[in-house]
């Protein structure tokens, strides 16, 4: 199984088990935590969970409407990458063209045109985004990527309202 084969966990998808935590609201949104990981973030419930320990990539995905939230989460080797010169910028980089690739070879599959275009990278806490973004039919497809010592994270929320609270609530609530 390949990175694209767990993008596709919007469509196929075990439900999430023991890897994460997290706590329900009143409003149908669930704030997760993830055992051995630094990152949080909310999702509307029901959450599903598609683990690919080839890849070492989890990637949890929830639906509210005509909307779809991912969240993936794979381990980094940080002194690997510092042994072999390579800064936060690069590794990231690297694994956001791997992650949009894939992407737009499931949408290539889906007869439908995806060309992601970078909007730039911004500054965290824990150092450095990347956000990419593309039309794909009537909606909108938002990629962030992320990255700390411990790992790298790509956040997707795809929509055909890029206004709508719950995008902004969603991308909001992501600590790397």
């Amino acid at each position: 199984m390949n990175i694209r084969t767990a993008m596709k966990v919007s469509m196929i998808a075990l439900v999430a088990g023991g890897l994460m935590t997290g706590c329900g609201s009143m409003d149908g949104w669930k704030k997760m935590s993830i055992d051995g990981a630094t990152v949080s973030f909310e999702m509307p419930e029901p959450i599903k969970m598609n683990e690919d320990a080839k890849e070492g990539v989890v990637v949890y995905a929830a639906q509210k409407g005509k909307m779809s939230f991912k969240v993936g989460i794979t381990k980094r080797n940080y002194e690997q990458d510092q042994q072999q010169g390579k800064s936060d910028e690069q590794v990231l980089t690297t694994f956001a063209q791997r992650t949009i690739q894939a992407s737009q070879q499931q949408f290539q599959q889906m007869n439908l045109k995806a060309e992601f275009k970078n909007d730039g990278a911004f500054q965290v806490p824990t150092g450095v985004g990347q956000q990419y973004e593309a039309t794909v039919g009537k909606a909108l497809v938002l990629d962030r990527f992320y990255i700390n010592k411990q790992g790298l994270y790509f956040v997707e929320v795809t929509t055909q309202d890029p206004q709508s609270p719950d995008v902004k609530r969603f991308l909001d609530s992501f600590t790397p």
